[in-house]
């Protein structure tokens, strides 16, 4: 009997270093595995680079033949638009000329004001009372 403690303490040790040996494989794998997955990695990120770099290429290339013509066109559109916005509001051309005779129009009425209120003035100044002339008989008086 005194076997059996020494065979349980040995499979019990072996059970503890198998666990270690476990623990230990797995760290080491990890590690290895980590590594490559580092090594991995810099290479997905560097081909990745590669490839934005080139897809900046080919957008550059593109944009350079058609960003003029689209910006002309959009400039095109913008300034349609405002010319209707400006026809809307009577601003146009033909709104121009209007304008043109709306300011003399005015010119006008101020010239009119003007001499409105110079009769106006005139007329509602009180009128100074008329001299009185001397009776007959206050100046014989004198």
């Amino acid at each position: 009997m005194t076997d059996k403690p020494k065979k349980d303490v040995d499979i019990a040790r072996k059970i503890w270093l198998a666990g270690i040996g476990a623990y230990g494989r797995a760290v080491g794998d990890a590690t290895e595995a980590y590594a490559k997955m580092g090594r991995e990695t810099t290479k997905i990120f560097d081909d990745l680079v590669g490839k934005g770099a080139e897809l900046e290429n080919q957008v550059a290339t593109a944009a350079k033949a058609y960003v003029p013509e689209f910006a002309e066109k959009q400039r095109a559109q913008v300034e349609d638009r405002m010319e209707r916005m400006k026809a809307a509001l009577g601003m146009s051309e033909v709104a121009a000329d209007q304008q043109e005779n709306i300011e003399r129009i005015e010119d006008r009425l101020d010239a009119l004001e003007k001499k409105i209120d110079a009769i106006l003035a005139a007329v509602s100044k009180p009128k100074a009372a008329p001299r009185r002339r001397a009776s007959k008989s206050t100046a014989a008086k004198k």
